[in-house]
């Protein structure tokens, strides 16, 4: 008895299959190389349910009446009003998460713990802009320049940066979060070559020369500069109080699982600097592992594609999608720009 409860001290997550949902590609990857280990030195496996927060979030509403398909998830802060009205997040038990000491403060919301946030903005090829004569982008309107037009990419809506982009617009022509009509009118003026579903078509038609600029975060440029591109990062002047904008990643415990203590393990592990600080590097996030993004700075790519003063960082535009109706953004948008 004594030898087996030794093995239950040392593996105290045996037996227990931990289904996280996150992003597929490059993204879930990071999770693999650096979670998945320590989760299954502690005993457990770890299964990956890879979609976009949207479609994971669908998930949970097909499972309803029957077992969670997901223990813990990665949600984006344009959902979170949907998720909490459809019931599907557990309150957080923070004393098992000894990593939230050294977090951001004041973003713990009682169901979900901030991880971090994605800074979107305007990646471009500069030495084309430069060679066409075309001013370096400050602003989404300069978008609209003439030797622009059919050479950039906007977020379709139902991307991961569709509805930022739709609110940092909104916020740029005037409107807000209950007005977003500006904001739309504005995207389908730009004559976009087209409205990119997932990040990884900005990279190849920048790389192609099929486009010069693109509405994304800065991650993507990340990854395009260490891909060998020529491409710079324009943080967009929003309005007078806010330069560039912020999409907030959270993380969260499933109403209904099995395995919370499992789940509260992963995001205790999530939100250490030993991870935060390499999914920084390695996807262009910015942490709110404070100690995380101390480091960064010593990072000349990021340095120069993303905003790492804290001070600064405050001033970025944090859209409330609390306040937002998302079937009046999609109906304008569909009317707008879909058709």
């Amino acid at each position: 008895a004594s030898l087996g409860n030794a093995l239950a001290a040392d593996k105290p997550l045996e037996g227990v299959n931990l289904r996280v949902g996150t992003w597929g590609g490059s993204w879930v990857k990071v999770h693999q190389k650096y979670l998945q280990p320590q989760m299954e030195a502690l005993g457990a496996t770890v299964t990956y349910v890879k979609a976009s927060p949207q479609l994971n979030m669908a998930k949970l509403i097909a499972a309803r009446g029957s077992d969670t398909p997901i223990d813990v998830m990665e949600v984006s802060a344009d959902i979170v009003p949907e998720m909490r009205m459809a019931g599907f997040l557990q309150p957080i038990d923070y004393s098992l998460l000894p990593n939230i000491k050294n977090t951001s403060k004041g973003l713990h919301t009682g169901d979900l713990v901030a991880t971090w946030v994605t800074q979107e903005g305007i990646c471009y090829n500069d030495v084309k802009l430069k060679e066409l004569g075309i001013p370096a982008p400050t602003k989404y309107a300069d978008l609209g320049h003439p030797k622009l037009e059919g050479r950039i990419q906007i977020p379709d809506i139902v991307s991961g940066g569709g509805r930022p982009a739709v609110a940092g617009f909104a916020y740029s022509y005037g409107g807000n979060m209950k007005n977003v009509s500006p904001g739309i009118k504005a995207i389908a003026n730009l004559k976009a070559l087209k409205f990119w579903k997932r990040g990884a078509e900005v990279l190849t038609q920048i790389k192609s020369g099929d486009i010069y600029a693109a509405v994304i975060h800065a991650g993507w440029c990340v990854r395009a500069a260490n891909a060998g591109l020529t491409v710079a990062m324009a943080h967009p002047i929003i309005d007078a109080e806010s330069t560039g904008i912020v999409k907030q990643g959270w993380m969260g415990v499933i109403k209904g699982t099995k395995n919370a203590k499992a789940a509260h393990t992963y995001l205790n592990l999530f939100i250490s600097a030993a991870f935060m600080e390499p999914l920084a590097i390695s996807r262009g996030v910015v942490p709110e592992n404070l100690n995380a993004l101390k480091n960064l700075t010593s990072d000349p790519t990021l340095k120069k594609m993303m905003i790492l003063d804290p001070a600064m960082i405050a001033k970025m535009l944090r859209p409330n999608f609390g306040e937002a109706d998302m079937s009046v953004w999609h109906d304008e948008w569909n009317r707008s720009v879909s058709r």
